[in-house]
């Protein structure tokens, strides 16, 4: 029986991070606190050291405002160290997990955008200046506590200060949240662009499409601009209005102590006392406004990942099934497209013995890829099932199941590492089952001819690799382990006479080992190693069974069609008629 799964990564996360919320408060307590020191020490001077011109009490006075302010070094520093590992821990924390989660998404078609760059940008606000400002500001209602024990006057004017401060973060935040989090939004969708731009490169380039779609990239990319630095002149000017009210504060309270000193009801201290604790408390409030940007991030990239980690169902701990003997059944099968809703595939219900080789054919877009990526568990059906060994394939755990499965998909891609860690599926390299799967592929001796043999960089960054190429390195990749089950896409879409050769001897030796083998082809050689065929036509099975009987039927279905073309055209229009090829590619 499967265990029960752990809460999700971001809310356990997030749980770990509040526990270290009452050390923080503890010490931004204390750190405020202690900003009183240069506040008193400047009351106690103007107050007993002048008028006692007392040496001994200025140098204690001295002493313990210079330990205040000591202490309250290492408690400012203990507050920064904490945020700066928080953010770290969590980054470290979640960056799997949420590439995990990412990939499961787009695989899903959930539509849901959320990455690392929302990762950075928790982390930047946790374990910036910002946060600090959000810490600091609950204590501001003490200091304004302070001016009202030296003058209910002052007190009175640092409490509208602070309530006029408030406001012009307030309508920061009013004014600029939706407006930021959609920048914030069209910023990421235009940087994605501008990456899916360089990485076709190699197509934009030779059609001419550059200079085009770099003028409609910059055009928007100017309108995003433009909006983010609306955004951004409004928030300077509520920023620099809020300092000069807090200017004026200072200038008002030292005018208004000075009165009351005149009239006998505060010490000259207090007055000085007075207008130092005004600026250490209206200060968090001014700097919570030049980090409200931060925190509407923080904010849009907490909601953006809760987003992600609820899109999907957490991953349960799951019984580890035994190997494969690759046997596999669809039943009454339903795919439709994430979004539009679209069917793709409708009710496919087939099953291929262990052992067999099944080839699927059909006209292009009748669905061959989609099934592919079915069968090996890349997309989840919209209805029906697929069983590997009697096990729904989504019942096994994907890293326990792809030790299992052989994969070759059209458009092959190679990861950035050598040839030995493609093969290898990035994992461990094991050189003798790395060579195995080499010459299973008939890969090796093309291998050995690159510039630095297995240990040859394939990367995004690596050296120039042909389509032929990476299709055969694929398809060594696919029969690596020597799994049960092996989908092969279009294998031989991009090979020549050698790689073709090749495929068919690969095929051959799977089906002596007893592997069963699902391969998407229109070429008649690669048909001659398959038991059965299924072809599809929009989506549903045109007809399945052995090889030469399907064959069979779709050759005397033709004849029929070129024959009742040939009778409706009448003899003048009868034209020499060419048998075309059996199955188109996909």
């Amino acid at each position: 029986m499967a265990m029960p799964s752990p809460d999700p990564p971001l809310t356990a996360v997030m749980a770990v991070i509040r526990r270290q919320a009452p050390a923080l408060i503890g010490f931004s307590l204390l750190a405020n606190l202690l900003l009183l020191a240069s506040a008193i020490y400047m009351l106690q001077i103007y107050d007993r050291v002048l008028s006692s011109s007392s040496l001994d009490t200025l140098v204690w006075l001295t002493v313990m405002a210079l330990a205040a302010i000591a202490i309250y070094g290492l408690l400012e520093q203990a507050r920064r160290l904490i945020l700066g590992r928080i953010g770290a821990w969590l980054e470290s924390e979640l960056s799997g997990a949420v590439i995990r989660r990412a990939m499961a998404a787009r695989l899903a078609g959930t539509g849901v955008e959320a990455g690392l760059k929302d990762v950075a940008d928790l982390r930047g606000f946790i374990a910036g200046d910002g946060i600090l400002a959000f810490l600091d500001a609950p204590w501001t209602p003490i200091f304004i506590a302070f001016i009202w024990l030296a003058h209910p006057a002052l007190g009175g004017l640092a409490t509208i200060g602070a309530l006029v401060l408030f406001l012009g973060a307030l309508a920061n935040d009013l004014l600029t949240r939706a407006q930021q989090q959609t920048a914030t939004a069209s910023l990421r969708r235009s940087q994605l662009t501008a990456q899916q731009y360089v990485d076709g490169a190699e197509t934009l380039s030779p059609l001419g499409m550059t200079g085009t779609i770099l003028a409609q990239w910059q055009e928007q990319q100017r309108r995003i601009s433009s909006e983010q630095r609306r955004l951004a002149e409004m928030t300077a000017a509520i920023l620099n209005a809020s300092r000069a009210v807090r200017l004026g504060l200072q200038v008002m309270i030292l005018g208004l102590g000075a009165y009351y000193v005149l009239q006998g009801q505060l010490t000259s201290g207090g007055m000085i006392a007075a207008s130092i604790i005004l600026s250490r408390a209206l200060a968090p409030i001014e700097r919570s406004i030049g980090a409200w940007r931060r925190m509407v991030d923080a904010r849009a990239a907490r909601r953006n990942l809760a987003r992600l980690f609820e899109a999907l169902p957490p991953e349960a701990e799951s019984v580890r099934l035994p190997r494969p003997s690759g046997r596999l059944v669809v039943q009454n099968l339903h795919y439709a497209a994430p979004r539009s809703g679209d069917p793709i595939l409708r009710n496919l219900s087939f099953d291929i013995e262990p052992g067999r080789t099944c080839a699927i054919i059909g006209p292009s877009g009748s669905g061959k890829s989609t099934l592919c990526r079915l069968l090996v568990g890349a997309w989840k059906p919209s209805h029906g099932h697929v069983r590997l060994d009697g096990a729904e394939i989504f019942a096994w755990d994907p890293e326990d199941l792809g030790q299992y499965l052989g994969y070759l998909p059209q458009q092959v891609e190679l990861f950035p590492g050598t040839v030995a860690e493609n093969i290898a599926r990035l994992g461990p390299v094991d050189s003798a089952k790395v060579i195995a799967a080499a010459r299973l592929a008939g890969v090796h001796e093309m291998i050995l001819r690159l510039p630095a043999g297995y240990e040859t960089d394939v990367g995004q960054q690596g050296g120039r690799i042909s389509l032929g190429q990476r299709q055969r390195l694929g398809l060594a990749r696919a029969l690596f382990g020597d799994p049960s089950l092996i989908v092969l896409d279009e294998p031989n879409s991009n090979l020549d006479s050698e790689g073709d050769q090749a495929l068919i001897r690969a095929l051959a030796h799977l089906k002596q080992q007893g592997r069963t083998v699902v391969i998407v082809t229109h070429q008649a050689a690669a048909l001659q190693t398959a038991d059965k065929i299924l072809m599809l036509a929009e989506g549903a099975v045109a007809a399945f069974g052995d090889r030469d009987t399907v064959l069979a039927t779709i050759a005397s279905g033709r004849r029929r069609t070129v024959a009742a073309s040939a009778v409706a055209a009448g003899p003048a229009e009868l034209t020499p008629v060419v048998r075309p090829t059996l199955v188109s590619s996909e």
